[in-house]
């Protein structure tokens, strides 16, 4: 079983956030972030990252193609669990091989080093890592949420989240009748 880390970036500093990398002991740090930049936070960009880490000896990698968000539903959804349609079309990205090919992947490199997947919501309830945590604890892993102040929080799976063969389903509550 490997622990796998999760940090947002905020609106923290690039020095307040490398310290919380390195609190947790960091080795690598995998952005799943769908497009690696941002506007107001210009140093969270792939290319002023990728660097700054590199001159900490942190390994970085962006895997958004992969793991990243903003991911459009199909006309059925099967996740009538999660209420927020970015979620859910999230929910059925997850799905796919690519998807969970990557996810596998993140998996086997946090067996060999400290590895945490970035993106830039802080909160990871109103983030999409939530849902990789989700999957990655369905699949025998540990994710630790790394927080303000140096504070950690282990991933709790979603109430909603049942696993189905290989397949993450978040299930309607209403229709779960007792299991709620």
């Amino acid at each position: 079983m490997a622990t796998i880390y999760s940090i947002g970036h905020g609106t923290r500093d690039l020095d307040g956030f490398l310290a919380l990398l390195k609190g947790a002991k960091i080795e690598r740090l995998v952005d799943v972030r769908a497009v690696p930049r941002s506007r107001r936070h210009p140093h969270f960009g792939y290319g002023p990252l990728g660097a700054r880490l590199e001159a900490e000896r942190l390994r970085y990698e962006w895997r958004g193609r992969e793991l990243g968000g903003r991911r459009r539903a199909g006309d059925v959804n099967r996740h009538a669990g999660l209420t927020e349609p970015a979620f859910r079309a999230y929910a059925e990205h997850m799905e796919a091989a690519p998807f969970r090919a990557a996810a596998e992947a993140l998996a086997q490199a946090a067996e060999a080093e400290r590895v945490c997947m970035m993106c830039a919501e802080r909160d990871p309830a109103h983030c999409h890592r939530s849902l990789i945590a989700d999957w990655l604890l369905a699949h025998g892993h540990c994710v630790v949420h790394l927080l303000d102040d140096g504070g950690r929080r282990e991933h709790a799976m979603h109430p909603a989240a049942r696993l189905e063969g290989d397949l993450l389903h978040y299930a309607d509550r209403s229709a779960q009748g007792e299991l709620f």
